[in-house]
C-alpha cells in the first residue's frame, strides 16, 4: 500500500513507504551485526549493555522462545530430495497420523519428515521424528494467489504427541485475537531466525463472522478471500518466512484450538514481516482435511 504524507517542515512530499523500507534494511542490518557479535562473544549478551540490545530487539521483532514442552503438536516440516535434508516450514499435528502445513511448502516428489516435540532445529534429539507417507496438496489451491493454502502430510505411523482439536466457525468467529507460533525468521525482510519455535498474540484485523458482512473492500485492500481466510497481527507482532503452515491458536474457555494456519502476508504490508499477515480458516477447510485423512489413514 502507497503511504505518502506531506511533511510540515518542509515543502518537501515525505515518502513514508519509502522511508520504511529504509528503516526495515537498517534494522536487519542491525539485527545481524547484534547476531554476530552474540555468536562470537558470549561476553557481549552476558554485558547489560549487549543483553538489553538483544532482548529489545526480540522484543521489536514482537515474538518470545517458547519454553520446551510448550505446543509439543506445532512441529519442524522438512524434506529430502536427493541426498539433501532441508526444514523449510512449519506444521500442527490435527490427528494421531496427520500434520497440516501450508499448500506452498509442498514439493512435488519430495520425502518429508516433521519433527514434533521441537524446540529448536539444533537440538532435536527430544523430539518425536515421523516420516510422511503421503502429502497431499489442497486440490484447489493457487500458487498466484495462494488461496486453499494447506498440504496434510499423513504420517508413516501415529505419534505419541496429542494432536489439537479444531475450533469451530462460532467459536473463530467469536474469537478477538489470535496466539502464532512457528519456527520461522525474525526479522522485518525475513532473512535471519529460523529454527526457534516463538509466540506472539495478535489481534485479529478481518474476519468475515456472517454471510451479510460486506468486506470487499478489506479483500481487496488485504488481498484474501473472507470465505476461507481471515488477516490478523501488524505493527511490528506478526508470523514470518518459515512460520508457513504454522498454528494460529485461538482461547477457548481456557483450552487452546487451531483456528488456522499462516499464510502470507497481507497484501498491504510494506516490508516482509510485521505489517500482518493472512491464515487459513480450518473451519473452511474441514472437508479437505477429513477427507483426506480418512482416505490415507
Amino acid at each position: 500500500m502507497s503511504s505518502r504524507k506531506k511533511c510540515g517542515c518542509s515543502n518537501h512530499e515525505f515518502d513514508a513507504e519509502a522511508a520504511f523500507r529504509v528503516l526495515s534494511r537498517k534494522y536487519t542490518a542491525l539485527a545481524k551485526v547484534l547476531l554476530e557479535m552474540q555468536e562470537k562473544s558470549s561476553g557481549f549478551q552476558e554485558s547489560a549493555q549487549g543483553g538489553a540490545m538483544l532482548e529489545k530487539l526480540n522484543w521489536i521483532i514482537g515474538g518470545k522462545e517458547v519454553p520446551e514442552g510448550v505446543y509439543p503438536e506445532c512441529c519442524l516440516v522438512g524434506y529430502r530430495q536427493g541426498s539433501s535434508f532441508h526444514w523449510t516450514c512449519t506444521g500442527i499435528l490435527i490427528a494421531p497420523n496427520a500434520v497440516l502445513t501450508a499448500g506452498h511448502c509442498f514439493v512435488p516428489g519430495a520425502i518429508y519428515e516433521v519433527a514434533l516435540k521441537a524446540t529448536r532445529i539444533d537440538s532435536l534429539s527430544k523430539a518425536e521424528r515421523i516420516g510422511v507417507k503421503k502429502a497431499v496438496l489442497h486440490p484447489g489451491y493457487n500458487v498466484n494467489t495462494h488461496f486453499n493454502d494447506l498440504t496434510v502430510l499423513m504420517l508413516d505411523h501415529v505419534a505419541k504427541t496429542v494432536p489439537i482439536e479444531l475450533a469451530s466457525r462460532t467459536e473463530l468467529n467469536a474469537a478477538v485475537e489470535v496466539r502464532l507460533v512457528g519456527f520461522g525468521n525474525t526479522d522485518p525482510l525475513g532473512t535471519i531466525g529460523f529454527g526457534i519455535k516463538r509466540e506472539v498474540s495478535v489481534p485479529i484485523k478481518s474476519i468475515r463472522t456472517s454471510p451479510a458482512q460486506d468486506l470487499q473492500q478489506q479483500e481487496y485492500l488485504y488481498g484474501y478471500e473472507s470465505d476461507i481466510e481471515f488477516v490478523a497481527g501488524g505493527d511490528g507482532y506478526d508470523s514470518c518466512t518459515g512460520d508457513s503452515g504454522g498454528p494460529a491458536y485461538i482461547n477457548v474457555g481456557g483450552k487452546l484450538k487451531l483456528a488456522g494456519t499462516t499464510s502470507r502476508s497481507s497484501l498491504d504490508s510494506m516490508s516482509d514481516c510485521g505489517d500482518g499477515g493472512i491464515y487459513s480458516r480450518v473451519d473452511s477447510h474441514l472437508n479437505f482435511i477429513t477427507d483426506t485423512i480418512k482416505k490415507y489413514s
